[in-house]
């Protein structure tokens, strides 16, 4: 039953006055325009929406005025669903409930072509990057792309619902029907972006339209329930509207609405303006909101053309003389098959080419079927001589029946009638027209993975290769038309993602991004896919290649090469076969090492040993000197021992504890090193003959010589 939400005394007493036009200020406020329209003028934008809708379900040959006599745009768009899903319908040639056999023909088509296109397109979590324009030397640039391509892959597959799984399903109707739509759109109730495929039933455009962008208007047919249609009503996004009782005995049916994207001149200046019309299918306004924003508006002003923005920066609005451009804001990307020869705006898909040979296919193995039956029945015609006793007859394993015959024999009175079987020319003729329709689709066996075991690798992928053709070009459409899905997803995290947000992607730490990365033009957002390389075995083969021709190239990135060949084996941690563990080290080296650092410590002991032993001598004599009064002789050696203490000799001492050039052993009573010049006369007996000039080894100690002479 049909239902109306009414507004309450208190939300009449708020709501603004009411106004045939509206100011570009008013209409900017990002309000709902609609609630500042009078009735009147709403009712006029709501007859004009149905007026366009009908338009162009006309040139669809959908419409009501026009009979399309089975060959529009819809009938075939119907038709291709009932081929794909096979559907049956009743049957009374050549007699009831004969076969019916459909041949899956498009239903194989459409669902390798989903099988191939699916992983190419959502590959794991790496589905966006971004690309820097222009220069680039601080590398800020870079890292904001990256930063950006992993959050735009984040909210693809994680903050919003649906995505991945509508994607699998536009991927299988795309080449049956060809032609399918995402919208992709900001929810202010659940505060993220949003994104819904649109089947092309339901997006309905002139069927002459050159294109998205330049059509004047489009409408998306909306289905809701009323339960959605409440919270749009109570959330304030739409003014309370009739719900749509699609179903009388179901209070719960989805109920249809519209939604067109249109141009309507509310400012009153003879510029129209691009703006969202949501009503419901008698024409009552929901909602009508701008589709453009101050910076989508180009103005006249000084001689040359401004940004609307641009001009109420600098203040001054009363220099504009007038607009010269609306720019429509984009919320639909169009995911196209195969473009139409006739120029029209729907694309073609499988259903329309194999339509006449699926429906050829599908008779002639139903001719076949039917003429096997008739024959494996038998049936023909008895003589009235022929007289069998009883009723039916049922005959044991090599029993005979009697039967009276009352004219010739009983062979001449049963005359079966004649019916071959199959036809032989049919059942080649159906194979000639199931090999056709392959060549169409490119569902060769090769593609399909029944090739010949024996076929080298280089003719299968040369197989594979020329079987892809067709493949790669409308790969490279949908790659196209996913690369203007996510310019869309970028101007609205452009327009009304928060200042600062964390996502976290592939279990790595949680990266901060805020609409500011989104704000410059000077980056652009595109695909990870490749449209080139559709296959598994297409990218095995090509990284194989390229490391049999590059492997150990100082002048080719080895580092990549392998992680190209991982990447194309599908491995996921790419990362962890890079964290290789050190070396571990070789036991015969080591234990070289470890000897010869057992050899040094044994060196650097000795040397130290005896070096601290030569500085023991000098401080003996030092001593020495001292006690008998030879203090000027005594302070040399001291100084001797202190530098002799902190010397590092650099070469190995020779074998020998306590060695030390000059002297053999512990120096003792024997002599003194030869300070002395000679042994003049003086109150003590002179100290012998001392060490020998060169330095070697100590003398025999000899006596006590005179004391007192001139230091040397």
């Amino acid at each position: 039953m049909a239902t109306a939400f009414e507004l309450d005394d208190e939300q009449a007493e708020d709501a603004p006055e009411l106004t045939d036009t509206l100011s570009l200020e008013k209409i900017l406020s990002g309000k709902n325009l609609a609630e500042m329209l009078t009735s009147s003028a709403l009712g006029t934008i709501g007859q004009r929406v149905i007026r366009d809708v009908e338009i162009d379900e006309i040139s669809r040959g959908g419409g009501s005025i026009q009979d399309d006599g089975g060959d529009g745009w819809l009938s075939r768009y119907e038709n291709s669903l009932k081929i794909a899903m096979q559907v049956r319908e009743d049957k009374t040639f050549p007699w009831p409930k004969a076969s019916n056999v459909k041949y899956p023909l498009l239903t194989t088509a459409s669902v390798q072509f989903q099988a191939r296109a699916y992983p190419a397109i959502v590959d794991g979590s790496n589905l966006v990057k971004g690309r820097v324009l222009g220069p680039d030397p601080t590398g800020d640039k870079k890292a904001r792309a990256e930063r950006m391509g992993q959050h735009m892959t984040w909210q693809l597959l994680y903050r919003m619902p649906g995505w991945e799984e509508e994607t699998d399903r536009m991927l299988l109707m795309l080449p049956i029907v060809g032609c399918v739509f995402r919208k992709t759109w900001y929810d202010p109730i659940e505060n993220a972006n949003r994104s819904e495929m649109v089947s092309a039933n339901d997006f309905i455009v002139n069927y002459w339209a050159k294109s998205l962008e330049s059509a004047p208007r489009y409408t998306q047919v909306l289905h809701y329930y009323p339960y959605e249609v409440q919270e749009f009503i109570a959330s304030g996004q739409w003014l309370p509207v009739t719900v749509d009782d699609a179903d009388g005995n179901d209070e719960q049916a989805l109920g249809e609405y519209y939604e067109q994207h249109c141009t309507i001149d509310l400012d009153g200046d003879g510029f129209p303006e691009h703006y969202v019309v949501t009503c419901t299918k008698e024409g009552e306004i929901a909602r009508i909101v701008p589709c453009f924003g101050i910076e989508d508006v180009t103005v006249f002003a000084i001689g040359q053309n401004w940004k609307l923005s641009e001009v109420f920066e600098a203040g001054r609005p009363d220099l504009i003389e007038r607009i010269v451009r609306i720019e429509r804001r984009r919320y639909f990307t169009k995911y196209g098959f195969i473009p139409a020869p006739d120029g029209s705006f729907y694309d073609m898909g499988f259903g329309t080419l194999l339509g006449d040979i699926s429906s050829v296919i599908d008779t002639m193995l139903n001719q076949m079927i039917d003429a096997g039956a008739l024959q494996n029945a038998q049936g023909g015609f008895v003589g009235s001589g022929v007289q069998v006793r009883g009723g039916n007859m049922r005959f044991a394993l090599g029993e005979w029946k009697r039967v009276d015959v009352t004219g010739g024999s009983l062979k001449d009175n049963i005359v079966p009638m004649n019916a071959p079987g199959p036809s032989a020319v049919l059942f080649n003729l159906l194979g000639l027209l199931i090999e056709s329709a392959k060549e169409i689709t490119s569902v060769q066996d090769v593609l399909t993975g029944e090739g010949s075991a024996n076929q080298p690798a280089t003719t299968t992928l040369a197989l594979i290769e020329q079987g892809q053709k067709v493949m790669t070009a409308i790969f490279k459409r949908i790659h196209r038309s996913f690369g203007q899905e996510l310019r869309v997803l970028r101007r609205l995290n452009r327009d009304y993602l928060d200042d600062e947000e964390y996502f976290q992607l592939n279990d790595e730490e949680a990266v901060e991004i805020g609409r500011a990365d989104y704000a410059d033009e000077d980056l652009d957002v595109i695909p990870v896919s490749d449209p080139s390389q559709v296959s598994d075995m297409q990218k095995i083969v090509r990284a194989e290649a390229v490391m049999g021709m590059f492997n150990g190239d100082i002048l080719i990135n080895q580092k990549k090469i392998r992680e190209d060949a991982l990447n194309a084996l599908g491995v996921r941690d790419v990362k962890a076969y890079f964290e290789v563990p050190p070396p571990q080290p070789d036991p015969e080296a080591m234990a070289k090492m470890a000897d010869a650092e057992t050899k040094a410590k044994d060196a650097e002991s000795r040397r130290m040993t005896a070096q601290a032993g030569a500085a023991k001598s000098f401080t003996d004599a030092a001593k020495n000197l001292a006690e008998i009064g030879l203090l000027p002789d005594a302070a040399t050696l001291a100084a001797q021992a202190v530098e002799e203490s902190q010397e590092e000799d650099l070469n190995e001492p020779d074998a020998g504890q306590g060695d030390v050039p000059g002297m053999d052993g512990q120096p003792g009573d024997a002599g003194l090193p030869d300070l002395l010049a000679g042994a003049p006369d003086g109150p003590v007996d002179g100290m012998g003959a001392g060490f020998p000039d060169d330095g070697g080894a100590a003398g025999p100690s000899g006596p006590a010589g005179p004391v007192g002479g001139p230091v040397v």
